[in-house]
């Protein structure tokens, strides 16, 4: 194959110089992409491998699992007992809430009983049966 069939070729008058053509050479060169493709062809194989044997070793993990759960009874699975103690969190935390929330309107009605001693006008100050609802 003929590298100088589709070159168009300079106009008579200029010259290039050696230098120039040699890096331009260098610069556009075409190899032989043989041992390029070879070596990505050998990559893939190897991750192809890899990915089997770790597919293989996680369905084999899988079954062992299921085979540890026939042969050992349990009362509660796993599952069900974070269920339970998820419930028991939020359970846990609604009581909380709950007693934060009272204790804050017994101060609420404690600081009304103190205004309505010094007399203050109840205009300032909505109902609180009205900001319950």
């Amino acid at each position: 194959m003929d590298h100088s069939d589709g070159v168009v070729q300079a106009p008579a008058g200029t010259e290039v110089p050696q230098e120039l053509l040699e890096e331009m050479a260098w610069f556009f060169r075409v190899e032989d992409a043989t041992p390029w493709n070879y070596s990505i062809f050998a990559l893939v194989v190897v991750v192809v491998v890899i990915s089997i044997v770790l597919l293989r070793r996680s369905i084999q993990a899988n079954r062992n699992q299921k085979m540890l759960r026939k042969n050992k009874p349990e009362t509660q699975t796993p599952e069900l007992q974070d269920l339970t103690e998820a419930g028991a969190r939020e359970d846990n935390n609604v009581n909380m809430l709950r007693e934060t929330l009272l204790s804050e309107k017994q101060n609420l009605a404690q600081v009304e009983i103190e205004l309505k001693e010094r007399e203050m006008p109840r205009v300032l100050f909505p109902d609180p049966q009205e900001s319950e609802s």
